[in-house]
């Protein structure tokens, strides 16, 4: 784990092969399938709020989940024995503190999650913010036996300003990044496709804390003009600000894929090109700086090991 953990540390995310043995993935697969038939897993939506304060329901037809925050967990866990002792286990939580030691992880939480195929996917997104709840690590365990090439269903992960990173879905790998700093999405499957997720808390969060970091952080850019300092361009907060401006076209496309057409997905998209626009505004001295290929050389020489996610 202490490998996994430093890795998780310098590169904001890691990747754990045989996680769990073939057969405990089995076992945990086929407890997911149980509260599937059981119909207790239930689609996965986000609320969709427009400029003027309207409110959508914005399903994905094909993800269902369950978790051990909701209502029912309690009633369900003698049907899924195995997935109840890894809510409970704390040994992750434990073995990343030891080697972050600034996180301080001391809870957990469980989500089950069944894509059902036919091109089931998520759109590009970050877990949490800094200052909206205390989560500071996810880390997902994939259970898909037969996955093969073509499947699709592979994670995404997007540390700007450094190289995309995609990772297959394979059974017994489990794969951990930082819930307020890595962008991320899961690609269409044309599979069926068995995952469980679990976010890490530190003890507390500060509700102020990520707004004020991020008015300083963009505070720093307007300071530094035209070219910002690499130090100054790479801080989190403004490193999430920069990665929805640069990676917006993608973006957008990850959102039509994740969902169907309708009033919510019109929402959601608009929502997310006025923000892309209002931070093009922001960023505007410095954006034409980021189109150019020896500054952002520069920004990726810099990034290499030095980046802070936690």
């Amino acid at each position: 784990m202490a490998k996994a953990a430093t890795a998780l540390k310098r590169n904001g995310f890691a990747v754990v092969e045989r996680a769990v043995s073939p057969e405990a993935a089995d076992e945990l697969r086929c407890e997911i399938e149980e509260l599937r038939d059981q119909k207790l897993m239930y689609k996965n939506a986000t609320h969709v709020v427009s400029r003027e304060g309207t409110k959508q329901y914005l399903e994905k037809s094909m993800i269902f989940e369950w978790d051990s925050m909701h209502p029912g967990w309690q009633a369900s866990t003698s049907t899924i024995p195995n997935l109840n002792a890894i809510h409970k286990d704390l040994t992750l939580c434990n073995g990343i503190s030891k080697t972050i030691e600034e996180l301080e992880l001391t809870s957990q939480t469980l989500k089950m999650q069944y894509n059902a195929g036919l091109g089931g996917c998520f759109p590009i997104h970050f877990d949490t913010d800094a200052g909206l709840d205390a989560r500071a690590v996810t880390a997902i365990l994939y259970l898909n036996k037969h996955w093969k090439p073509g499947d699709g269903g592979e994670i995404v992960l997007y540390p700007w300003p450094q190289e995309i990173v995609k990772i297959e879905p394979r059974s017994e790998r489990m794969v951990m990044f930082s819930s307020a700093n890595m962008p991320h999405r899961v690609m269409p499957s044309a599979v069926q496709r068995y995952c469980l997720t679990l976010w890490l808390s530190k003890a507390r969060s500060n509700p102020d804390s990520g707004k004020e970091t991020e008015k300083k952080a963009v505070q720093e850019v307007l300071r530094g003009g035209d070219k910002p300092s690499a130090d100054t361009m790479l801080q989190p907060a403004c490193r999430r600000l920069l990665s929805k401006m640069m990676l917006s076209e993608e973006w957008s496309r990850s959102i039509e894929e994740a969902h169907e057409p309708g009033v919510a997905r019109d929402m959601a998209l608009h929502n997310h090109f006025h923000n892309v626009n209002v931070l093009a505004k922001i960023f505007k001295k410095s954006l034409p700086a980021l189109h150019e290929e020896n500054y952002l050389r520069e920004l990726r020489a810099r990034a290499r090991g030095h980046l802070l996610w936690f």
